[in-house]
C-alpha cells in the first residue's frame, strides 16, 4: 500500500457520492492525502476498469494520460482568481496596432464544452462511437457473473458468456454450456481489457483470443450503436484549495447550475443562463463532476458560505497510523516514524497528553490540527530527518504564530529531539527502538 491509499471499497463509496452529488470537497489537515485521492477519485470515475487503484505510480500515470486527453482539468483557487479567469472574460489583443479585446473562456467552461460536446454525441456508426468509453461502461453492465451477457460469436453460429470480476485485468468468456466438471464460472479464455482496447482501436499486435476478442467488441459496439444512445465520458475539474478564495464569486451565477437536478442532460429541472460577455446561453453537463480540497487550518475556510455548502458533498480524510505502517519497510525507521507520530498526534481520539493536545487553542477541532501522515513517510532515517527539520517543525511554528496552537516553554527542546528523528518523551523514545530490518 502507498502513500495516501484507501481501500477500494471506501474509494468505490467516495466515487458514488462523486456520482450522485456531482460535487465534493476533501477537506482534512495537511499531509492527509487529499491531492492523490482526488487523482484515485478521478481515475476511478473515468476509468472504472482501471485495475490498480492501490498502486500509486500507476493511478498518477493514469491521471497524467486522462489529464493529457482533456477529461481530467486541474486549476488552483487563489487571492487572484476570478470569474473572468475561471468562466470567461475580455482580454486584451494587439491588432494592426491598436488594443483590442476579445472574449477569451475559463478553464471551466472549457471543460464544461467539452463534457457538453462528448455527452451530446449521437452514437450512429462505428466511426463516432467512443469505443474506449463505452467498453468501460459495458464493463460496469456485466460486472459479476450474476450479470453475465450471452453474446453471438464472430460466425454467428453459437454464442458465448462474458462477464466482468471487477478487480481483474480480464474479462471471462465460456460457451453457454459449463463443462460439468469445472463449474458455472469456469472461464477458459481470458483476453485482458487492455488487449481487447488495443484490438478496437486497431493496435493489437499479438492476437491470442482473436476471434473472442472481436465478438466482445461488436457486442459492445452493437449495445451503444444505432439506438439514438450518446457515448458516456465523465469529466472531472478538479480544483485545488478551493477555500483559499471565494466561491461564490468565482462561479458567479453559475452556481446555481452546479445543483445535480440543475444540470443539462440528465438533471430534473436543467437550467441554462446567458453569459455576460460572450452572450451565450451556457449550462454545465450532468458528466462533469468538480472535486475540490481544503485545508481545514486554512483561516480563509469563511469563504465557504451556505449556498456554495449545500452544493457540494464534503469528505473528512483524517490522519492514518495504518498508512504509515504499511508504507515503510524499515521496521527501524517505521517504529521511529510511528513513535513521533503518537508523540506529536496522539496514540487516539481519547489521547490528551500528544504535543498538539497540549498545545491546542481557539476553536479548532484536535483533528483538524494534526500533522497529516505523509509527513512521517520515509525510506530511511536522514529522510525522516529532513522531513521534521523542513516541514512538520516549520509546520507547528505556522501554526503557533497564527495562534491556533499556543507557544509553551520547552518546545525547543521537542523541536531538537525531533531534528533528530527522535521522540523528546522517553516513553515514546523506547518504543522507537526496535532494530531496523538493515541491521543484523
Amino acid at each position: 500500500m502507498s502513500k495516501g491509499t484507501q481501500s477500494t471499497d471506501t474509494l468505490d463509496q467516495q466515487v458514488q457520492l462523486l456520482k450522485d452529488k456531482k460535487n465534493i470537497i476533501l477537506q482534512g489537515a495537511p499531509g492527509t492525502g487529499k491531492t492523490y485521492t482526488t487523482a484515485s477519485l478521478a481515475v476511478r470515475l473515468c476509468n472504472p476498469s482501471f485495475t490498480e487503484p492501490g498502486d500509486h505510480a500507476k493511478v498518477m500515470e493514469e491521471y497524467e494520460r486522462l489529464r493529457e486527453e482533456g477529461q481530467i482539468g486541474f486549476c488552483t483557487f487563489h487571492q487572484s482568481m476570478d470569474y473572468e479567469d475561471f468562466v470567461e472574460g475580455l482580454k486584451p489583443e494587439i491588432q494592426d496596432g491598436h488594443v483590442t479585446y476579445k472574449v477569451e473562456d475559463g478553464i471551466f467552461k472549457r471543460i464544461c464544452d467539452k463534457a457538453s460536446k462528448a455527452k451530446g454525441k449521437e452514437v450512429t456508426d462505428h466511426d463516432k462511437i467512443d469505443i474506449i468509453a463505452c467498453i468501460d461502461d459495458y464493463l460496469q453492465k456485466i460486472k459479476g457473473y450474476e450479470n453475465r451477457q450471452e453474446i453471438p460469436t464472430i460466425s454467428g453460429s453459437s454464442s458465448i458468456y462474458v462477464w466482468w470480476n471487477e478487480g481483474k485485468k480480464a474479462i471471462n468468456i465460456r460457451t453457454t454450456r459449463p463443462r460439468k466438471d469445472k463449474g458455472e464460472q469456469y472461464s477458459p479464455s481470458q483476453p485482458s481489457i487492455e488487449a481487447i482496447k488495443k484490438q478496437a482501436l486497431g493496435k493489437e499486435k499479438r492476437n491470442p483470443h482473436k476471434d473472442y476478442k472481436e465478438a466482445f467488441i461488436e457486442a459492445v459496439k452493437k449495445e451503444y450503436q444505432g439506438k439514438g444512445r450518446t457515448s458516456i465520458k465523465p469529466y472531472v475539474l478538479i480544483i485545488d484549495e478551493i477555500n483559499r478564495e471565494n466561491i461564490s464569486r468565482i462561479f458567479g451565477e453559475l452556481i446555481t447550475l452546479l445543483e445535480a437536478d440543475k444540470r443539462t442532460g440528465g438533471g430534473a429541472h436543467p437550467i441554462k443562463v446567458t453569459l455576460p460577455y460572450s452572450k451565450e446561453s451556457f449550462s454545465v453537463p450532468s458528466s462533469l463532476y468538480i472535486i475540490g480540497t481544503m485545508n481545514t487550518t486554512d483561516r480563509s475556510t469563511g469563504a465557504i458560505d451556505y449556498a456554495v455548502r449545500r452544493r457540494f458533498a464534503f469528505i473528512t480524510l483524517e490522519t492514518s497510523r495504518q498508512v504509515i505502517e504499511a508504507s515503510i519497510q524499515d521496521k527501524g525507521v517505521q517504529a521511529k516514524a510511528l513513535a513521533l507520530f503518537d508523540e506529536i498526534n496522539g496514540k487516539g481520539t481519547d489521547d490528551k497528553t500528544s504535543f498538539i493536545a497540549t498545545h491546542q487553542a481557539g476553536d479548532f477541532d484536535l483533528e483538524d490540527l494534526k500533522v497529516g501522515h505523509s509527513y512521517f513517510i520515509a525510506k530511511d532515517l536522514p529522510e525522516l530527518q529532513r522531513k521534521m527539520r523542513y516541514e512538520v517543525i516549520p509546520l507547528l511554528r505556522e501554526y503557533i504564530k497564527d495562534g491556533i496552537l499556543q507557544a509553551k516553554e520547552g518546545d525547543g527542546e521537542y523541536f531538537s529531539a525531533w531534528e533528530r528523528g527522535e521522540c523528546h518523551s522517553p516513553e515514546q523514545a523506547v518504543e522507537s527502538e526496535a532494530p531496523s530490518e538493515d541491521k543484523e
